[in-house]
């Protein structure tokens, strides 16, 4: 591994290895460009990496901040992360972005169109509502607090029940119209019921739980969250291996309660993710035996896609280190063993055909394996807001 100059010396030997590994990957990004303006797959993301590391060193801060630049013309949400990182470590800093970037995501929410047939986008973590209001609560102020309620009263309306084909649902109900992928209008022709953290449901239950527990609350709040833990409670799946959830539950299945088996364990969708959900919101509702089901149903991880963030062990580990689940450690061994050297960034995403690609982004890329390592060794700088860990 390269020698990084100024690095402070840990004696945790289970800190030491995470860390390491961290910030070789921090050091083969330290110049890469040309990644693009988007949070989740290009500099801003890459940025957020060196903005935790100067935690630990301070000189990281210049290179976080040449990624922000590199970034070029981009939406201010999408700087948001690594700046509110930046002012946590170092105190402050990036004031007058952070401030004009509240000004223009609160506009973009207050401005959120309502479509007559809702799409996960509408709402989800990634394109949607959800992960427009997490910065929301993030930023803070007047301005980002009012447009907080607009979204939290959104998202509450999301619970109640909706009239599909003359048959009462769940109002996130989404449409086959809607589907952006054929293959979704194939296997859920009457539309669907997402349950991941991404792009369903249990993402505004994070967010709805986060709030609760800030003190932002709205008309419904409470009974929007126990609706929404009711929900996933129906859909547990108990196997050999433990507790698991469906990713999406279909029309017909939903109307005639027949059995989703569950599906992956991973950030994205499926297990992990739906019981970070529950059990941060059965912790604000003070449901004990949803939030230990939810603890156990991490306890035994599964295989996963690979060791990136969105579908692999990289968002797993980080699910597992913020529920306080001893499973972490398994995980994060996992994690390193997946270090390659020989790679151009230290870690490759594993596409669904097979294919492992050089990627540097947050998402799908080395920084966030990078990322979650630096959490599991002790990295105190709260990252992962934007993904709704924290």
């Amino acid at each position: 591994m390269t020698t990084v100059t100024g690095r402070s010396h840990r004696a945790d030997q289970r800190s030491a290895v995470p860390m390491d590994v961290a910030w070789e990957v921090g050091e083969r990004l330290r110049s890469v460009r040309g990644l693009g303006p988007s949070l989740l797959g290009g500099h801003p993301g890459v940025a957020v990496l060196h903005a935790v590391l100067s935690a630990d060193d301070p000189a990281w801060a210049s290179v976080c901040h040449a990624h922000l630049v590199a970034a070029g013309e981009v939406a201010p949400e999408a700087l948001v992360p690594a700046a509110l990182v930046h002012r946590r470590v170092h105190g402050g800093g990036y004031e007058g972005l952070l401030r004009e970037a509240g000004v223009a995501l609160a506009e973009v929410c207050e401005r959120w169109p309502k479509p007559e047939r809702l799409g996960m986008a509408d709402y989800d973590v990634i394109s949607g509502l959800t992960g427009r209001g997490r910065l929301l609560l993030a930023l803070g102020g007047d301005r980002c607090s009012s447009a907080l309620e607009r979204v939290l009263e959104y998202l509450v309306a999301l619970t109640r029940p909706t009239v599909v084909d003359g048959v009462e649902v769940p109002g996130w109900w989404c449409a086959p119209d809607r589907y952006t992928v054929e293959v979704d209008r194939e296997r859920y022709p009457r539309g669907d019921f997402n349950a991941g953290l991404a792009h369903g449901i249990s993402g505004p239950l994070v967010l709805l739980s986060l709030a609760h527990r800030h003190g932002h609350r709205v008309a419904g709040m409470t009974d929007a969250m126990r609706v929404v833990r009711d929900w996933l409670l129906r859909w547990a799946w108990t196997d050999e291996s433990g507790v698991g959830w469906p990713s999406r539950v279909g029309f017909e299945a939903q109307v005639s309660g027949r059995a989703v088996p569950a599906s992956r364990s991973a950030w994205c969708y499926g297990t992990a993710g739906v019981a970070f959900a529950l059990h941060l919101a059965a912790l604000e509702l003070g449901d004990a035996g949803a939030a230990a089901l939810a603890l156990g149903a991490v306890e035994r991880p599964g295989l996963s896609e690979g060791p990136t963030f969105c579908h692999g062990d990289a968002g797993l580990l980080q699910i597992t280190r913020r529920m306080g689940s001893p499973a972490a450690d398994a995980v994060a061994a996992r994690l390193l063993t997946a270090f390659d050297p020989s790679s151009r960034f230290g870690f490759r995403h594993h596409l669904h055909t097979g294919e492992q690609i050089d990627a540097a982004g947050l998402l799908q890329g080395a920084a966030g394996a990078a990322l979650a390592l630096a959490t599991h060794a002790g990295n105190p700088a709260p990252w992962d807001a934007a993904l709704l860990l924290s």
